[in-house]
Formats: C-alpha cells, structure tokens, sequence
C-alpha cells in the first residue's frame, strides 16, 4: 500500500506540474467510493491530447513503458501505473468533472461512480477477459445510493450495454 500511495504522489506531481488533466479511476477510485478490493497498480485518466507529453515524462522520472496503444499508456518501474487516454468529448468531460467536483484521494480529483461505471463498461467490451471483475465492481457500485442511473444509461448506450446493467441492477 506504501509503494501505491507513493506512485499515486509521483503521478500527481509529474502531471499537475505540467498542467496536465487527469483524474483518479481504477481500484483506488473505487475505494474513494468505499468499495474496497485489492489493486497493484494506479490508473489515471488523461487528457489524451497530453499522450507525448505524458511518456516523456513518466519515462524521465524512471518509469518504463511495458504496453502502449492510442488509448492506454502501462508503466511499471517505480511503480504500476496504467494511464487512460480520454479522447472523446464524454471521457474529456469524465476529467473536467472529476476537477470540480469535492472528492479527492490524497489530493487527486477522483471521478463520479458514473463515470466508473462507464469506464469498467468500456474495459469490458474492449477486453472480454475482464468481464468478471468488472461487472462485480459494476454491481457494488449500482448497489449504492443515489446512482444517478440516467447517467449510466448515456455510458452503456455508448457500448450497446444497457440490457447487461439492467440485468446487474435486479
């Protein structure tokens, strides 16, 4: 937990140095929300526009890149990070949120459980091998109160997945 909490520093640092937009998504999101479950990495949703931007960085602190596509950065070395790219309007958007709205983790703008919901629905369709685990975390998340499910249908919609939440919803 000491070696998150200290990649999760270096992460805010290096990006809020540079003015770049992120916010706090993953296991330790969840956990801002107090679903807690074990996670060995950070993930961080970034302005996508900031991609070059954010491996040089990262790489010139000490970290090394071990996967990369257009959407995702992986990291490890001084610690795990995973980075989302947003680079569509609505996860833009997921990022401005998260930086107005009061829940932070150690400092770090965490987004709305919507906003996971939507996250963990994308993840699981881009990669069927985490359907699991996501829709576990998909359900303890829906079991809260005051899920604005409006707001999780505008996300499933975007993955044709809403008849899959309605059936974690019974």
């Amino acid at each position: 937990m000491i070696q998150l909490r200290k990649t999760l520093e270096i992460a805010q640092n290096l990006l809020q140095r540079s003015k770049i937009d992120f916010a706090l998504i993953g296991g330790f999101a969840l956990g801002a929300h107090g679903i807690h479950r074990a996670t060995k990495d950070i993930d961080l949703l970034v302005d996508g526009s900031q991609k070059e931007k954010v491996r040089e960085l990262f790489t010139s602190k000490g970290f090394r890149v071990f996967n990369e596509s257009k959407e995702v950065l992986q990291l490890d070395g001084i610690g795990y990070v995973d980075i989302v790219f947003a680079n569509r309007p609505l996860s833009l958007e997921i990022i401005q949120k998260a930086n107005f709205d009061k829940l932070r983790l150690a400092g770090v703008p965490v987004v709305s459980r919507e906003a996971i919901i939507g996250l963990k629905i994308q993840a699981f369709k881009n990669d069927p091998q985490r359907v699991l685990q996501d829709k576990a975390d998909i359900k303890l998340l829906l079991n809260q109160s005051g899920v604005n499910l409006v707001e999780v249908k505008k996300y499933a919609d975007l993955f044709d997945a809403w008849s899959e939440i309605e059936e974690l919803l019974k």
